[in-house]
């Protein structure tokens, strides 16, 4: 049975789920196209994903989204999750280093009652939500450390069915090569990979959002 649609949007709780402010009124119309193709498909697959936003959450169809700065990764996930939160889903964005500052942050209480409540805390906000969308991929410091910590949230999310959104700049290829095959096999089973191409979008974003306010 599908969820009812929310009534009322609360922008307080995007910003809890990481939604940058520039995107609370933003719907997958805005995202420019440039008489591109490529882009055209793109926006259309993803149109129809936000639409079927119930049964890919049922067959745990997530999302590989990759390209270079600025094409419009980030936009794209944030409609996934808002799409997500407006039909009663638990949502979080997240920067990759920012869910490994997370995770690790267990790894430094001092009590059992802090370690269970570090614990709690990580699961609910981070890695068990219905949709996670893991941002910048490739960009943390550590691999060495980044690798198992991917593994564990990919897997556990594999395993209790749970779509996961991840963009990053890096190809399929390099993506192999740094995470290693156990984790390129867990991105190939549960996410579309779709490859973004195109201008840098953001000047153009600001720009139009910046008319739409009235501002030069």
């Amino acid at each position: 049975m599908n969820r009812p649609k929310r009534a009322k949007l609360s922008l307080k709780n995007f910003n809890l789920m990481g939604i940058p402010q520039s995107f609370y009124d933003t719907t997958i119309e805005d995202f420019q196209t440039y008489d591109s193709q490529d882009l055209e498909d793109v926006k259309s697959f993803m149109s129809e994903y936000l639409d079927n936003i119930h049964d890919n959450f049922r067959n745990n169809k997530g999302l590989l989204l990759y390209g270079s700065n600025g094409v419009g990764k980030t936009f794209l996930a944030c409609m996934v999750a808002k799409q997500a939160y407006t039909y009663r889903y638990t949502t979080k964005r997240a920067i990759f280093s920012e869910y490994i500052s997370a995770y690790t942050r267990m790894w430094g209480a001092k009590t059992p009652e802090e370690k269970e409540y570090l614990e709690e805390e990580f699961y609910n906000s981070f890695k068990a939500v219905e949709f996670l969308v893991l941002e910048e991929i490739g960009k943390e410091i550590d691999s060495k450390v980044a690798t198992p910590i991917l593994e564990d949230c990919l897997r556990y999310r594999e395993d209790k069915r749970l779509p996961t959104i991840v963009c990053t700049n890096l190809d399929l290829s390099t993506l192999k090569t740094r995470y290693g095959a156990s984790v390129f096999s867990l991105m190939q089973g549960n996410m579309t990979p779709i490859r973004i191409e195109g201008k840098d979008k953001r000047s153009d974003f600001y720009k139009a959002r910046g008319r739409l306010r009235g501002q030069k």
